[in-house]
């Protein structure tokens, strides 16, 4: 049984030292139970069905992985937290590396959209590697530190404590929450960059009425950051929750329709652009967006229209 020592041997190579010989013991009374019932039906085996059995176990790293199963760094009962910590962190940054570049835009001269995103993309990982790092390393003492915990947390339950079902759509997804808490942020510091950094060469992208109505918006976009930050908090669309996003979806929507008939929206200098690209197709490309604006206002103000009936 020259193969089956071998197989024996692959198998024990992928064990911890301590386990190999009892392991291998255990694994060959298998194998030597499976070949003694072959043989009383088939006769004694030749070569050729001993390594069909031992290819129809598998391969002997998969065995191996079987009797001793890989300890994740992070455990099982942790991970549902961890990845939630690790979204919401990494949720945050990407809201403060987006102000922290679109500070950089506003008072660059020589910043252009492209610059704009590879900023971003750059601040954004830079501190999300960080953050990653630290984040598993935390929850990796965790899992060492209180796997007792947990053994007698998984004891101590009762099904009268488990919340109310619901419906799959009532979960908040934390990127939802973060990507409106961008967009919304940027849109504030937009607004009112020019008045939080004052300077000579610095004045706002909108026209003067475009400007003026859009701080009297301001209050909409506090709204819609408290809002987020509510959702943050709770996880789950209730009749309130819902109420407040149509309201502030609805005012998003009369505001973009607003935009689009107000011309211009932004204060362009022709010599600046010269060269480059032209003042009409710039003011175009703000009314694209602006329609995508409303078209996703409306479509939020409609789905939240729709989930509160079914509440």
């Amino acid at each position: 049984m020259d193969l089956v020592e071998r197989y024996i041997a692959a198998v024990k190579r992928e064990l911890p030292t301590r386990s190999r010989e009892d392991i291998g013991r255990e694994l060959e009374a298998n194998i030597m139970d499976k070949v003694d019932a072959l043989e009383e039906q088939h006769g004694p085996l030749n070569q050729q069905q001993v390594n069909d059995l031992l290819l129809e176990m598998g391969h002997p790293r998969t065995v191996a992985r079987e009797f001793y199963p890989p300890k994740p760094l992070v455990s099982v009962q942790l991970m549902p937290i961890y990845l939630n910590t690790l979204y919401m962190v990494l949720g945050i940054l990407f809201v403060i590396s987006s102000l922290e570049v679109a500070t950089r835009w506003l008072s660059g001269s020589e910043m252009t959209l492209f610059l704009l995103m590879k900023g971003l993309l750059s601040s954004f990982l830079n501190a999300g590697y960080f953050a990653f790092t630290w984040v598993t390393i935390a929850f990796i003492i965790m899992t060492r530190d209180n796997k007792k915990q947990q053994d007698n947390d998984s004891c101590q339950w009762s099904p009268t404590q488990l919340p109310s079902a619901l419906n799959n759509w009532q979960h908040i997804r934390l990127q939802d929450i973060f990507t409106d808490l961008a967009s919304l942020l940027f849109l504030a510091l937009v607004i009112w960059y020019p008045i939080l950094r004052p300077g000579p060469d610095i004045e706002s992208i909108f026209n003067n009425e475009t400007w003026t109505v859009l701080q009297w918006f301001t209050p909409i976009i506090a709204i819609g950051v408290v809002n987020s930050l509510w959702q943050l908090r709770t996880r789950i669309w209730t009749r309130r929750l819902l109420g407040i996003n149509i309201g502030v979806s609805s005012a998003f929507a009369a505001m973009a329709l607003w935009l689009m008939a107000t011309r211009p929206i932004l204060r362009l200098d022709e010599t600046t652009w010269e060269g480059t690209l032209s003042v009409a197709s710039i003011e175009l490309s703000v009314l694209v967006f602006v329609f995508v604006v409303l078209v996703i206002s409306l479509y939020e103000v409609i789905r939240d229209l729709r989930r509160l009936t079914r509440l």
